[in-house]
């Protein structure tokens, strides 16, 4: 249902009334995520003294979602996405309750935290695809754009402001407290899955086929479309070679800049600046974004703000080649996940964003 009168000035897939609500509902959790990522490397530190341990736990947590993600694909293209996700988020919102539990009553040892964590990733990678296959589902074709860019604008606005928060909340009430503010915002998604977003039943093509053949197939799409495949190619590349810079700021802020944890925790913030840039400018654009235009312009500042950050020894250079970073990232995957999203047959929709 689109949106008439006053409301036409909202961008296109925020008068789709179930986009609208959607999209809302993510704000809480994109929060409490950011806050949960600072809450448990510290919680891991403090517990352990161990870097060590902070990555093992990282590593539980990215790698089901690297290893099982093409599986949650398959999931998202054979079961109604509404009732995966009711699943999915109801699973992550009771985690994040485990670890504010253990974490509040001194019993977050090692291994439950990385049990949990173990499953926070394996959930993801059934979450994560089925709610980007979703959004195809609430609005038109010419408005994936659109939604995709206000999708990561607010991944970028909630990277600014959540770190801060977990900070404080973690200084006053200790990282329980950022656990426990994540299981309530879940909440949130939940409410409206349940009473505003249509169940969408899978399509029929499905019917009589394993889960190994529709895997099997969503790679053979790989394989034989040279649009699916270029843009795996660009992800891996960006993924591998692009990405990767982040764990290495706190070297570049000590050894190449001189500075110390302001200046770190200002080579942070300042990504999330740029993503929410380039998502507003982009959601601006409306039906005029274009995907290919997207790329042509997000692959080259990519890799000049990327040399740039390699070389800078001057803040004055390196925290807007980071700004130009997040914003061709945003501009990038915007472009990639709306031509996996609106230019590839629907049938292997989950398969193909699990995938990328």
């Amino acid at each position: 249902m689109r949106i008439r009168g006053p409301g036409r000035r909202l961008p296109p897939a925020l008068r789709v009334r179930p986009f609208r609500w959607y999209w809302a509902a993510q704000w809480p959790t994109l929060l409490g995520t950011w806050m949960q990522v600072v809450a448990l490397g510290y919680l891991v530190y403090a517990r352990t003294g161990s870097t060590t341990a902070v990555a093992v736990v990282a590593a539980a947590d990215g790698l089901p979602a690297v290893l099982l993600s093409l599986a949650g694909g398959v999931l998202a293209d054979r079961i109604g996405r509404r009732r995966i996700l009711l699943v999915t988020q109801s699973v992550l919102g009771l985690s994040a309750g485990t670890l504010a539990v253990l974490a509040a009553t001194g019993n977050a040892s090692f291994l439950a935290i990385v049990l949990v964590a173990l499953i926070f990733g394996a959930t993801d990678a059934v979450d994560l695809p089925t709610r980007q296959a979703l959004v195809a589902d609430l609005v038109e074709r010419d408005v994936v754009v659109n939604a995709v860019a206000l999708g990561s604008a607010a991944m970028s606005a909630t990277r600014i402001v959540g770190p801060s928060v977990a900070g404080l909340l973690i200084g006053t009430a200790g990282p329980a407290a950022c656990f426990g503010a994540l299981s309530v915002a879940y909440l949130a998604p939940i409410t409206v899955l349940l009473t505003v977003i249509p169940d969408v039943p899978p399509l029929p093509r499905t019917a009589g086929r394993t889960a190994w053949q529709d895997l099997v197939a969503g790679v053979r799409q790989v394989k034989v479309d040279p649009l699916v495949r270029g843009v795996v190619l660009m992800c891996a590349a960006l993924a591998f070679l692009g990405v990767s810079y982040m764990p290495f700021l706190p070297v570049l802020a000590k050894t190449q800049l001189h500075g110390g944890p302001q200046v770190l925790g200002v080579m942070y913030s300042i990504g999330g600046i740029g993503g929410l840039v380039g998502g507003l400018i982009i959601a601006s654009l409306g039906r005029g974004a274009g995907r290919l235009q997207l790329l042509i312009l997000g692959a080259p500042v990519y890799a000049l703000s990327l040399f740039t950050v390699a070389h800078s020894a001057t803040l004055a250079l390196t925290l807007p080649a980071l700004v130009g970073i997040s914003f061709a990232f945003v501009a990038l995957n915007t472009s990639m996940t709306t031509l996996l999203q609106t230019d590839t047959d629907p049938f292997l929709r989950g398969r193909l964003l699990g995938i990328y």
